[in-house]
């Protein structure tokens, strides 16, 4: 399953490094964007979940570029609550999941 961490950093110290970590582990295929750095533009998108580590004012500015991913799944991590965007992805048959990422693998409900 490929598996997009948006809001990662290469920070080990951070959740978002950690879950990328541990899905690689898990054996899931990686991509990683952190919007501070990254250009979305050159973010592969092929996308199966979208695991969320960002707040809701990072995510309201890469509101449409998230509904254009187009993935089936998104995960809001504890903190990336973002009631409109919700509405929206459940407008377009996204699953949405309220969780955290490295519960869900380690306890095999990823």
């Amino acid at each position: 399953m490929k598996v997009l961490v948006f809001g990662y950093s290469d920070n080990p110290d951070r959740y978002s490094n950690i879950a990328a970590n541990l899905l690689k582990d898990y054996k899931h295929e990686v991509v990683c964007f952190n919007p501070r750095s990254d250009e979305f533009s050159s973010l592969d998108k092929s996308i199966d979940t979208l695991t969320l580590y960002v707040s809701k004012p990072i995510s309201d500015k890469f509101f449409d570029e998230i509904i254009s991913l187009n993935f089936k799944r998104i995960i809001f991590n504890p903190g990336s609550e973002n009631d409109l965007l919700e509405k929206k992805l459940r407008e377009n048959g996204i699953e949405i999941v309220h969780g955290c990422t490295l519960v869900m693998l380690k306890t095999s409900q990823f």
